[in-house]
């Protein structure tokens, strides 16, 4: 282990490396909140919740044509409901199935780093940044009495802490750290973890994603009841959202193979030299 990675001694209470102590004493009671098993967990419980909430958007959305047909004495809208339940059978279909090939991906798809700074700088910066983010956001969303600025904060503080989750827990990417990597092997390890995080993310983006959508739904069913006047575009940003959430499986499971694709490129152009100095030694 480099010298840079070492924990510095707390000893001592003011002297010039009295902020990295504290870093290290943020990331070393932040570990023991953020630990492996627990984000396992909370990955299983928010995308088991999204496939429950697909659900409960298809009826939802039957709902809405229900109402509004009888709102406007229209059969389109009815038409749309009942389009909305395959839509949505298929959109859970493919969800499931390509959140279990990410996750077999990044099973079969080892790397490594020589050193954790990367990660831990990585960490701390977002969570400071969500922190940061979130408090800002608040006090914005208070003076202009405006909830959306509030869940933009909330968004992106969910989206900082699950960053900082994956830094602290490198093995969760099935990323090791092993000193003896070369400046090669510990670029491509950043490029590795810079690919593989977005999808271990994509479950719980997906659940929340979900979630967030069928609440715009049942909104938009409350608006019906209340207005006259029917807004397709309330409730056809909120299908949208719903639809996009189920689908971040299958766009982040294309995005991955193209870029490990890459990735393993440039590994076998690292290796040549190597294999050509086993050549010469024959």
């Amino acid at each position: 282990m480099d010298s840079t990675d070492k924990p510095l001694e707390s000893g001592v209470k003011w002297d010039a490396f009295t902020a990295v102590r504290w870093g290290d004493q943020a990331l070393a009671w932040t570990k023991r909140l953020m630990s492996a098993p627990r984000y396992e967990a909370l990955e299983t419980w928010v995308e088991k919740a999204g496939h429950y909430a697909l659900l409960v958007a298809a009826a939802l959305g039957l709902t809405w044509g229900i109402v509004s047909a009888f709102k406007s004495n229209l059969l389109s809208p009815f038409l749309y409901g009942l389009l909305w339940l395959p839509v949505v059978g298929v959109a859970q279909f493919a969800a499931f199935k390509f959140s279990s090939s990410a996750r077999g991906l990044i099973r079969s798809s080892g790397s490594q780093m020589s050193s954790p700074a990367f990660l831990a700088c990585l960490a701390l910066w977002s969570l400071l940044l969500g922190i940061v983010s979130l408090a800002i956001c608040t006090f914005v969303a208070i003076r202009s009495d405006s909830f959306s600025v509030f869940g933009t904060g909330v968004g992106i503080f969910i989206a900082c802490e699950l960053g900082v989750w994956l830094c602290l827990n490198p093995a969760l990417l099935n990323i090791d750290i092993l000193p003896a990597s070369t400046a090669g092997e510990e670029a491509i390890g950043v490029l590795a973890f810079l690919l593989k995080t977005p999808l271990r993310l994509i479950p719980v983006a997906f659940g929340i994603g979900v979630m967030v959508g069928d609440l715009g739904i049942f909104a938009a069913i409350i608006r019906l009841f209340r207005d006259r006047e029917i807004f397709i575009l309330d409730v056809g940003s909120s299908a949208w959202l719903v639809i996009a959430s189920a689908a971040l499986p299958l766009i982040g499971y294309v995005l991955f193979l193209i870029g490990y694709l890459a990735l393993d490129i440039v590994r076998a152009i690292l290796a040549v030299p190597q294999k050509l100095d086993l050549i010469a030694k024959k």
